[in-house]
């Protein structure tokens, strides 16, 4: 009995328990309800807001009115209005007179904004040459503000200027009536809580962002079609270049480098055969057979027009070929030992060779070297598309980047292992490093840092090439020994 007892206590107390635990589920439920309308009801209003500022961005101007009658969201306060549109028509004393109503941080951003609108108010009184009234604000109202004394000087220089134009010329500034005033509120707009002043062209900003985030998430992306918002975005795998299309046959021994040239109809293949072929990529047939080297073809280069190529290999000499015409225009002869690298600056006027005989060689067209980097056992190399820097890899298994326009070394970064081959983007910020050990390395060359390492390809033997690929280069490609 006592047992029973026990238990229907238990139970009751158990009851008790359960009561006050419905009653505060329900009370959860209840907040969790009211904050959900809440947030529901927070959410409609922004995208009304939204909405309203783009049909007013497309013109829609009189449905922009209407849906703020509607939804009773209206998209700014009469006194944000009143402020905006002080702004664009310098009606400085309003702008001012409202700063209350603008949330702004009295401490910091009060200052800033009074500087900028002052500096504006400033400004366009110069420009209308009412010369004593500009230098009353900048002595009574910019000054006294006590902020960037480095631009209030360069205000104060304005005074100097003969005439509007000069003024907008050196200040770089084009007046009240071009889209400073736009420019003006738009710098304002930084300080001003969003929720009180919606950014500028926000819907716009925000769809724009969803298909940047739809093209970052495929994991497959190499389209450059226009990503619609009526579905999610996906890339097929597919895709990819996965059959063989063409078999070029006429090398007679190994193929150790092949280079499209820039306008896309031709392909050259160095080859250990001693001889490099042009290809056609039209008609798939071979177009020159270039032949004039003793020893293997390691290397060459498509000269920026197409028009010419340069090889280097084994023989330790450069040639210069007319594509045109598939004869040799002039021999090079300055390295001792194998040249296992060149390329072309943008203007065609220039090329670099960089050779195992621990010389980097500078040379115009007419083969008279201009400059000579000694002390590297270049493997490999290559130049930024601007002409203005190299970056080349070295037997000593460092990285080295070249200012071409002081000739001067800028910096050295060590790896761990032996180099094979260099790749730049397309934007010269990063640089694909092969290593024996199995590894690709990218490297940010701004940085002079490793940002990600790359494993799975196999290299021992052989020089294994890596590079960028796809529509936006966010696609690593590399040959292997044991796979491709």
């Amino acid at each position: 009995m006592r047992i029973n007892q026990n238990e229907n206590g238990v139970g009751g107390s158990t009851n008790g328990v359960s009561l006050n635990s419905n009653g505060d589920s329900q009370n959860a439920t209840n907040g969790q309800a009211l904050t959900s309308n809440r947030i529901q009801r927070a959410r409609r209003q922004e995208l009304v807001r939204l909405m309203v500022q783009a049909m007013q961005d497309m013109g829609y101007s009189q449905s922009a009115v209407t849906l703020e009658k509607e939804s009773g969201f209206p998209l700014e306060s009469a006194a944000v209005a009143k402020f905006r549109d002080g702004v664009l028509k310098g009606d400085w004393t309003l702008v001012e007179s409202l700063f209350p109503t603008l949330e702004l941080d009295q401490n910091k951003d009060v200052v800033v904004v009074r500087f900028l609108i002052r500096q504006q108010k400033y400004l366009e009184l110069l420009e209308t040459r009412h010369i004593k009234k500009a230098l009353i604000v900048l002595r009574n109202e910019l000054a006294p503000l006590d902020f960037n004394s480095e631009r209030l000087h360069s205000l104060s220089s304005f005074m100097m200027c003969s005439n509007a134009e000069d003024l907008r010329r050196r200040a770089e500034w084009d007046g009240a009536k071009g889209t400073s005033r736009q420019k003006l509120l738009a710098e304002i707009q930084k300080y001003i809580s969003p929720s009180i002043m919606v950014p500028e062209h926000r819907l716009e900003t925000l769809l724009e962002q969803a298909t940047t985030l739809q093209r970052i998430s495929c994991l497959y992306h190499n389209s450059s079609e226009y990503i619609s918002l009526y579905s999610n975005h996906v890339c097929d795998r597919s895709q990819f270049p996965s059959v063989t299309t063409h078999i070029f046959r006429h090398h007679s021994d190994e193929v150790w480098y092949v280079a499209f040239s820039n306008n896309g109809k031709f392909l050259a293949s160095a080859s250990r055969d001693k001889t490099a072929i042009i290809w056609s990529l039209e008609t798939w047939d071979k177009v020159h057979v270039l032949s004039d080297h003793t020893d293997c073809v390691s290397f060459l280069s498509w000269s920026p027009d197409d028009t010419k190529i340069i090889t280097c290999g084994q023989d330790n000499v450069l040639k210069l070929w007319s594509v045109e015409s598939g004869s040799c225009l002039s021999t090079m002869k300055k390295h001792e030992e194998p040249v296992t690298a060149c390329a072309w600056l943008p203007d065609g006027k220039w090329f670099i060779s960089g050779s195992q005989d621990k010389n980097t060689y500078l040379w115009n067209l007419d083969g008279t070297t201009i400059h000579k980097w000694p002390g590297a056992r270049i493997a490999d190399l290559a130049i930024n598309k601007e002409g203005t820097r190299m970056v080349a890899i070295c037997h000593d298994n460092k990285i080295h980047i070249y200012d071409l326009i002081t000739k001067k070394e800028e910096a050295t970064m060590e790896e761990n292992a032996k180099l094979t081959s260099i790749c730049l983007s397309s934007d010269c910020k990063y640089a694909l490093v092969n290593l024996s050990t199995k590894e690709i390395h990218l490297w940010d060359i701004d940085e002079r840092r490793i940002v990600r390492k790359y494993l799975g390809q196999k290299q021992g033997k052989f020089v294994i090439r890596s590079c960028f690929g796809g529509i936006d280069q966010g696609f690593i490609v590399s040959g292997s020994e044991g796979f491709v």
